[in-house]
């Protein structure tokens, strides 16, 4: 049987997150595999966004290369913006269960793996409106590859964030709540 005995009066303080069984030293291995796939679809759609969202090729006019123009995420101008708000949601989405899963302690206005669904969801639909919300590209114009592959990333998301949700028996709120179980 062992006690604890405090320590000898002007001892040092034991530094915080000393380990041990009340300690908090954190272990990677404790978070789950899709929770790190959610994670990483959330970094990668923000270093993808300083990319190709946008590419206009002016091409060759009487012999001349005229060029070509490319705008990543952050190019607000023609109804762009709503690409750009994809990608901050669907960050945000990854943001909200990092938090949940780092720093319990803090206390989100809702379940976190709900507001993860939830944005990813957004995120995804909000890409899906950026391909008609802009100005005419013309056929010189389009998305480029940084949209698309964002686009998918948050198609992704949305599956594994919700896959997660009903593992963890997570509310989804309204008719959400009605969507079948997928997974395990």
């Amino acid at each position: 049987m062992t006690h604890d005995v405090p320590p000898p009066p002007n001892s040092p303080a034991p530094p915080p997150n000393a380990g041990g069984p009340s300690g908090g030293s954190f272990d990677p291995a404790s978070v789950n595999r899709l929770d790190w796939a959610i994670l990483g679809i959330g970094f990668i759609v923000f270093i993808f966004s300083f990319f190709d969202y946008y590419s206009w090729d002016f091409g060759n006019r009487y012999g001349i290369n005229i060029g070509s123009v490319s705008w990543s995420a952050w190019h607000f101008d023609h109804g762009l913006f709503i690409a750009w708000l994809a990608m901050v949601v669907t960050v945000l989405g990854a943001g909200v269960l990092a938090v949940s899963l780092f720093a319990p302690t803090v206390n989100l206005p809702a379940p976190a793996r709900m507001l993860t669904f939830v944005a990813f969801g957004a995120g995804f639909v909000l890409y899906l409106i950026a391909i008609f919300a802009h100005s005419d590209f013309g056929p010189a114009g389009g998305h480029g590859f940084s949209f698309w592959f964002s686009l998918i990333l948050a198609a992704a998301g949305a599956v594994v964030s919700l896959m997660r949700a009903q593992q963890t028996d997570t509310a989804l709120p309204g008719p959400l709540s009605n969507i079948p179980r997928i997974g395990k």
